[in-house]
C-alpha cells in the first residue's frame, strides 16, 4: 500500500491580462489551482447521488454511466443505495478510481468598456464618460467535471472539512455566484 493523493491545492495562481486600444479598454483576471485532489466524503451527495441515499437526485452526469449488464464499461459501479456509506463500502475504499482530480481555472473578472470620444463629450459638456460590462466568476474548466458538473471545484477546500466537521471533504459549501454589472461613469 502506499500514500494516494493530497488534498492541500498547490499552484494557486492567478493572471491578469489588460488590453487598451483606441477607446476601447479590455481586461481579465484568471485563478486557479494547479493540482489538487479530492476524495469524496460518504456524505458528498452532491458527488455520489442515489450511491449516498437511495433517495438522492442521481446528477445528470451520472445517467448512462451506472454499472449493468447491458452497459458494463461505466465509471461508477452498480447501483446500491448507501453503497457509499456502508461498513465495508467499495465506493469508499481507499484506491485511485474515485479520487478526483479538483484542478480548475476560473475567470473571475472580466471588464470591457468603451470611453465616449472628445467630440461627443464637448457637445454633452462632460469631461470624460465611460460605458461599461463586468461580468463575475463566468466561466470555469475542470478536469473533475468530466465526471460531474454539479459540484463547484472551487468549493472543495479547508472551509469546507470545517463546515462538515470531516477529513475529506464534501463539497458542501455555498457556490460561486455568477453576476453582471452594465453601467455608465461620467465625470461632470
Amino acid at each position: 500500500m502506499r500514500v494516494i493523493g493530497n488534498s492541500t491545492p498547490r499552484y494557486i495562481y492567478g493572471a491578469m491580462f489588460g488590453v487598451n486600444w483606441s477607446n476601447f479598454t479590455v481586461g481579465a483576471f484568471l485563478q486557479g489551482v494547479g493540482k489538487q485532489d479530492w476524495w469524496p466524503g460518504a456524505e458528498a451527495d452532491i458527488f455520489w447521488g442515489p450511491y449516498n441515499r437511495p433517495y438522492n437526485n442521481a446528477p445528470q452526469s451520472m445517467v448512462g454511466e451506472i454499472w449493468s449488464e447491458e452497459n458494463p464499461d461505466t465509471y461508477f459501479p452498480r447501483l446500491r443505495g448507501y453503497s457509499a456509506q456502508a461498513a465495508n463500502r467499495e465506493l469508499f475504499v481507499k484506491q485511485t478510481r474515485y479520487l478526483q482530480n479538483a484542478a480548475y481555472i476560473r475567470l473571475k473578472n472580466i471588464q470591457i468598456g468603451y470611453n465616449l470620444p472628445a467630440t461627443l463629450l464637448e457637445k454633452l459638456k462632460v469631461n470624460n464618460a465611460r460605458v461599461f460590462f463586468s461580468g463575475e466568476n463566468l466561466w470555469s474548466w475542470s478536469p473533475l467535471y468530466k465526471v460531474t458538473r454539479n459540484l463547484d471545484v472551487g468549493s472543495i477546500g479547508p472551509s469546507d472539512k470545517i463546515l462538515t466537521s470531516g477529513t475529506s471533504g464534501n463539497g458542501f459549501n455555498y457556490p460561486v455566484l455568477k453576476s453582471y454589472t452594465f453601467g455608465l461613469s461620467v465625470n461632470l
